[in-house]
């Protein structure tokens, strides 16, 4: 038995780390990882401020991590002991006719690490090793962490009509994954790239990672001839301005959570001039290798996104860190 370290929220606003007593080994087909990095997610601080519509207290969070494979399973190919891995957190049913079609993340039954199953912030986790993606040896352990919001982005991206429309594109949302969508959009020959952020500091780094105009919400309104606009918002005002701000034959990708199940949007707009709108949620496999191949051929570098790294002992610390307007994306190492 060894002591297993993890992240838990025992109830709303509460962080501890934990210890459970533990012999965590690999079943058939399965790995055990030892977590190095968790990433925390916008989507993390909804269930620890107890905003999140589906998921509450108390929980063991985490779902962005990179680790090290301990020991394989029965069965297992393509990955081996010692090498560095990335956990997709989606779980799917395999059997359903999206899962048979490969498109995973439209699987209804689906469920995510660290919201409806337990999470990945954990010294030590058994994982199924299909969803374990190799990290190539020229991406940094802790770079590699972005790897998975940025899947996000590729995906995002993907959903757009191709490389004519992203001659002109609109970001709405500066966070973390507004801005790896406009990194993914500039390293798939995006033109020109508007991205629209309250905060002062991520609008600097918006410019500083490649947006050619950077505005404040203030200014929506006035923005307008888009070819693609990706919503990394998703709220009632900002899928309203998107709609009207695209050109027609354009598309409003929907990439942020929204908050509330009934939205007023602009359906004339948007039939009379065939603005398409459509959703963008999580990735597929594929994604997640392709945004580590991003990293490692140097089409992309995210670091600039990383705001902080919390030692494990601090989590308690690192939470309430990832919720200042001015962080992008906190790291938590969980490894010595």
């Amino acid at each position: 038995m060894v002591l297993v370290k993890e992240i838990r929220f025992p109830g709303v606003g509460e962080v501890e780390v934990g210890e459970v007593a533990d012999n965590p080994r690999p079943g058939p087909g399965e790995a055990l990882v030892a977590p190095s990095y968790v990433g925390i997610c916008g989507s993390d601080l909804h269930v620890y401020a107890g905003r999140h519509p589906f998921v509450r207290p108390p929980v063991v969070t985490g779902h962005e991590s990179i680790g090290e494979v301990l020991a394989i399973g029965d069965g297992v190919t393509g990955i081996d002991r010692g090498e560095r891995v990335l956990i997709n957190p989606l779980v799917h049913c395999g059997q359903c006719a999206a899962c048979a079609a490969g498109a995973l993340n439209t699987c209804e039954s689906a469920r995510v690490l660290g919201f409806k199953l337990p999470g990945t912030a954990r010294t030590r986790t058994v994982q199924d090793a299909s969803r374990l993606h190799r990290v190539p040896d020229a991406v940094a352990t802790d770079v590699a962490c972005l790897a998975e919001p940025l899947a996000t982005a590729v995906h995002a991206v993907g959903r757009t009509h191709g490389p004519p429309a992203l001659e002109n594109v609109l970001v709405i949302g500066g966070g973390c994954i507004g801005l790896a969508v406009l990194l993914a959009a500039r390293a798939h020959g995006a033109g020109r790239i508007t991205l629209v952020e309250p905060v002062a500091a991520k609008r600097d780094l918006a410019s500083r990672l490649g947006a050619d105009r950077v505005v404040e919400p203030e200014r929506l309104g006035e923005l307008a001839g888009f070819t693609t606009a990706f919503d990394c918002v998703a709220g009632a005002d900002t899928l309203r301005a998107a709609v009207a701000g695209t050109r027609g034959g354009g598309r409003v990708v929907v990439v942020g959570v929204p908050s509330r199940t009934e939205l007023d949007l602009p359906l004339p707009r948007m039939q009379r001039f065939e603005v398409d709108l459509v959703g963008s949620g999580m990735y597929l496999p594929a994604d997640i290798d392709s945004a580590l191949s991003l990293i490692a051929d140097g089409s992309i570098d995210p670091r600039p996104l990383i705001s902080r790294c919390f030692p494990l002992a601090d989590a308690s610390s690192a939470y309430p860190a990832a919720a200042d307007p001015d962080t992008v994306k906190v790291l938590v190492r969980l490894s010595d």
